[in-house]
């Protein structure tokens, strides 16, 4: 004679935790939201260390005993991020913020040499600066976490 033995499972807790976490997943916007205050947060930070790695200082800040960057604040300032579904972008619409991101010709007729300070939070080979991708993952595993209900 074969007994079975019969177990029921109430998984109502589990598919509803799976279709929250789905449904975060599918619509990222309020991680993309969080990343970009997470991004422009390290920016802020890259200003206030002056820079990671360090800046070179510039000749104003030594000759002034000044901050690298930050003669006026307006190139700090000038920092917008924007984010959509599943994407994030920072950056600065100021005229000078690409020279001083990447290095390059400045000032009249471009008889300048700017040594390139990286402060957006992305390395020479275009990856998140390290410091920025910890801080993405979190903000990323915070969402799926309570997405889940965990």
């Amino acid at each position: 004679m074969n007994e079975f033995v019969s177990i029921t499972v109430d998984d109502k807790q589990l598919q509803a935790a799976l279709a929250r976490l789905e449904s975060s997943v599918l619509d990222m916007t309020p991680a993309m939201r969080k990343i970009a205050g997470t991004l422009a947060m390290v920016v802020e930070d890259n200003f206030a260390v002056e820079g990671r790695p360090r800046w070179t200082p510039s000749q104003r800040a030594s000759s002034e005993s000044g901050v690298t960057l930050q003669q006026t604040g307006r190139l700090a300032s000038s920092i917008v991020t924007d984010y959509d579904v599943a994407s994030v972008v920072i950056g600065s619409n100021a005229e000078y913020a690409r020279t001083h991101q990447l290095g390059g010709k400045a000032g009249r007729g471009q008889s300048v040499e700017v040594e390139a300070r990286p402060y957006l939070p992305v390395t020479t080979d275009g990856d998140l600066q390290p410091e920025a991708s910890e801080a993405v993952l979190g903000t990323v595993l915070r969402h799926l976490k309570t997405a889940a209900g965990i």
